[in-house]
């Protein structure tokens, strides 16, 4: 009787050499995933980036309908900072630059407490295309202001300027988002890899 018992307790341990194994196995698919989850990530930021974006033009939107004021939105070219403004706000001086980012809104280990104005860490604004406003040559005298954009205008009308913005993230992926100006509707397109200006 003992000794089947002590049997069925030596066969139910682990060699040294299946155990190796096993972490073996381990590693390799550590290596192999290690990668392919890392894009993900970059991927997932992108497009959490482009859902920043699109929800602060709708946001600058209703703001516009709800006040009777046109809005204006404006980025940081090549950064991660944008602002919504009306448009007796954006008539600063011309050589007024950004404010030196000191991060006291943001703390970069912290990804729940994002700034509203404020792209996820590793995205930029990589290029921008505005339509042309007559409203804002009259206030401003050119179409950009330092180192913001040209801006973005939203009409208590509910229509906006026509505009397509590029996000990029370090791995040089791209997404582009699009605001159609006569609805006011932005769309989002897929992650790719667009050529970026140096």
């Amino acid at each position: 009787m003992t000794d089947n018992v002590s049997r069925s307790i030596r066969t139910r341990g682990l060699t040294l050499v299946e155990v190796c194994l096993v972490l073996a196995l381990l590693v390799v698919i550590g290596a192999v995933s290690a990668p392919l989850l890392e894009g993900s990530f970059s991927r997932a930021g992108l497009n959490s980036g482009s859902d920043i974006l699109r929800g602060a033009w709708a946001r600058a939107r209703l703001g516009a309908m709800e006040s009777g004021q046109t809005c204006v939105f404006r980025y940081e070219a090549n950064g991660g900072r944008f602002q919504i403004i009306t448009l007796g706000e954006i008539g600063l001086p011309e050589g007024e630059a950004l404010a030196p980012d000191t991060g006291d809104d943001h703390d970069a280990s912290d990804r729940l407490r994002l700034s509203e104005n404020r792209l996820p860490d590793g995205v930029r604004f990589a290029a921008g295309d505005v339509s042309a406003s007559s409203q804002v040559m009259a206030t401003l005298g050119t179409t950009a202001a330092g180192a913001w954009s040209a801006p973005i205008l939203f009409h208590p009308d509910g229509t906006t300027s026509d505009a397509s913005i590029l996000l990029a993230n370090s791995e040089q992926q791209t997404i582009r988002v699009t605001l159609r100006g006569l609805t006011g509707i932005s769309n989002t397109g897929e992650v790719s890899r667009e050529a970026l200006a140096p």
